[in-house]
């Protein structure tokens, strides 16, 4: 038998013949068997045996493992072996303890990931590998791709673990700065850009990124600076022109955010982000057929943005198409997974784990239906209520708890649902669940003018509060609101008192102000121009106090006001009213240049320069007059 140094010069001498491919498949294994049966406890010659006889590779493996326990390469070999027999679960075994003996092994947490069926296990596997050294560019780059897809928590995972293990890692804390910014942790979220920018001056997406978090902040002097120096990285680069486009858009400079557009367009004339941002300031700009026409262009572009979507459906319904609107109008979710408990979503993720409801296919059980957007928002989905009597369905609505005591009112069959952001709905008794401006489209009901009327009292209720609010007068009782306060990341807007100047040569009325949050000034200014006993103090709280806001309304003969939720609210207790638009018109419900909406029954809309002339004011109050 030759001795243990004769052994080694044969095997490197066969394993030099098998590099240049000197030695046949058959003459390969013949030459490691000969080499294992004459050294059999050597584990290794085993696992070499293995490599050249495919058929018994896993027994051959097995019999180097005995020999050589804590080599992980063996366990590797051995699952690749496993992957290559369909034994999944085999595989995943040996890798797990190829794991165990090699824990900061990438390539083993990168193929432990491609053999687990959740989701969540697999994205753990896979961030434990881009945490592990060399795959921290991978890492950052899937991060990149379920932040698009809406994913908050798991990247922050990620992100946080890899800035454990590498602090300087700028495009972690940009990040980080993003996914912050989706919880509506705007400190964090600015401390993580800030960081981001310290480690690399040179970052362009952080430089845009912390634009973009101040642009949503309505600070645009820091987002402008902020843009300077990315223009100086890299002039004219897309993403600083198209935020350059925004800051301009929400200051409403919409003919300076047109010519930055217009730029993109050219410069940048296959990408459908163009599209989107032309087509929105368009829309701005009262002109829907040429906003309808580059939307249309950014849908066909990116099919599944559904950022391009519901702007396109806001084109939509503003044109008066409302079949198709409404349809498009179901997009209108595009939120991450992981929300706060204070939102709501659809996509990709619903607010419950709950089927949508099909009115058409239902045929019982319960429903849970739910507000959105805002009270004025909630009060004009609740006009459908009136459609689901006579369904086989019970119904619950989760809304602002202070509308509970107006459903209760106007829709006795219905349950009421106070919304509390800080508690989960108990979800265990429903079937399915619908936010409210769904309704119109999944009842078929699209083209049809919303529903009037159904939150006014009864004649002796509105008479009561006529009287109390008049002082027992003969007289005409006109409402009046001038400023309407939006979310952050929209414009607020008022008018100036003066534009209600005219309304004092209507004989025999009085006006009672219906704005929430009034200063004394405001007060003041209305004594002013109309005389103190021709205004009447509401003897209610406008904002919380909605029963007797809707009686007030109820007994007014019309209401003067924006677009607030005083006009919806006028529409649900069939009260006449005017509403002064502004040039930028976002609500969907005021179809453009129009007159009148399908939508808002009961109004007049007076756009530019109408709305802003006091005697055109005038005559549309007079006309609406009863």
């Amino acid at each position: 038998m030759p001795d243990a140094n004769t052994l080694v010069s044969l095997e490197e001498t066969l394993r030099a013949q098998v590099a240049q491919g000197d030695l046949a498949d058959d003459e390969k294994r013949e030459s490691f068997q000969a080499l294992a049966l004459l050294s059999p406890s050597e584990g290794m010659r085993w696992a070499a045996l293995a490599g050249s006889w495919p058929e018994r590779s896993a027994q051959l493996l097995h019999r180097a493992i005995i020999l050589i326990p804590d080599d992980f390469r063996l366990y590797i070999n051995l699952s690749n072996r496993h992957v290559q027999a369909e034994a999944g679960g085999k595989a995943f075994v040996s890798l797990r303890r190829a794991a165990l003996l090699q824990p900061d092994l990438a390539r083993v947490s990168m193929n432990l990931s491609a053999l687990v069926a959740s989701r969540a296990k697999r994205w753990k596997f896979q961030s434990r590998a881009w945490v592990q050294g060399v795959l921290e560019g991978t890492g950052l780059g899937q991060v990149e791709r379920q932040i698009a897809g809406g994913q908050i928590l798991e990247p922050l995972e990620v992100v946080e673990k890899l800035l454990r293990s590498s602090v300087l890692l700028s495009d972690a804390w940009r990040l980080r700065g993003v996914l912050q910014q989706r919880l509506y942790k705007s400190a964090e979220s600015r401390r993580s850009y800030c960081r981001a920018l310290i480690c690399d001056p040179a970052n362009l997406n952080a430089y845009i990124a912390a634009s973009s978090y101040f642009i949503e902040r309505r600070s645009f002097t820091r987002a402008t600076r902020l843009l300077n120096f990315a223009d100086i990285l890299v002039p004219g680069a897309f993403a600083v022109l198209a935020n350059r486009a925004a800051i301009l858009e929400r200051m409403g400079r919409l003919e300076e955010a047109l010519t930055i557009a217009r730029r993109l367009a050219i410069l940048y004339p296959h990408n459908g982000e163009r599209y989107f941002i032309y087509g929105t300031i368009l829309q701005d700009m009262a002109n829907v057929a040429d906003a309808l026409t580059n939307l249309r262009r950014a849908g066909v572009a990116a099919p599944k943005d559904l950022r391009f979507q519901n702007n396109l459906a806001i084109a939509l319904l503003k044109s008066g198409r409302y079949s198709e609107g409404f349809a498009a109008y179901e997009g209108r979710w595009f939120a991450p997974a992981e929300m706060p408990t204070s939102e709501r979503s659809l996509w990709p993720n619903a607010s419950f784990d709950l089927p949508l409801w099909e009115p058409g296919r239902s045929t019982g059980g319960k429903i849970l239906l739910w507000g959105e957007q805002g009270v004025g928002d909630e009060i004009w989905g609740l006009s459908y209520l009136t459609a689901l009597a006579g369904r086989p369905e019970h119904f619950t609505v989760e809304i602002d708890a202070r509308l509970v005591p107006l459903v209760k009112r106007c829709f006795p069959a219905i349950t009421p649902l106070p919304r509390h952001v800080d508690m989960q709905v108990d979800i265990s008794s429903y079937q399915a669940q619908l936010p409210l401006l769904s309704l119109p489209h999944r009842l078929g009901l699209a083209e049809e003018q919303t529903p009037a009327g159904w939150m006014r009292p009864g004649p002796t209720r509105v008479a009561a509060a006529k009287h109390r609010l008049t002082g027992g007068r003969s007289v005409r009782l006109i409402g009046l609101a001038w400023r309407s306060i939006k979310p952050l990341q929209h414009l607020s807007f008022s008018i100036d008192f003066e534009k209600f100047s005219a309304l004092k040569a209507i004989e025999n009325a009085v006006f009672l102000p219906l704005q929430y949050g009034m200063e004394r000034h405001e007060w003041d200014a209305l004594i002013s121009i109309f005389g103190a006993d021709r205004v009447v103090r509401p003897d209610f709280d406008v904002r919380d106090d909605l029963v007797r806001l809707a009686d007030a309304i109820a007994a007014t003969d019309v209401v003067v006001t924006l677009a607030t939720a005083l006009v919806p609210m006028a529409v649900a207790t069939d009260t006449r009213s005017v509403a002064m638009l502004m040039p930028v018109q976002r609500d969907w419900r005021y179809r453009v240049g129009a007159g009148e909406s399908r939508l808002l029954p009961c109004s007049t809309l007076l756009w530019p320069p109408e709305s802003e002339d006091s005697e055109s004011l005038l005559r549309a109050v007079v006309k609406s007059l009863p």
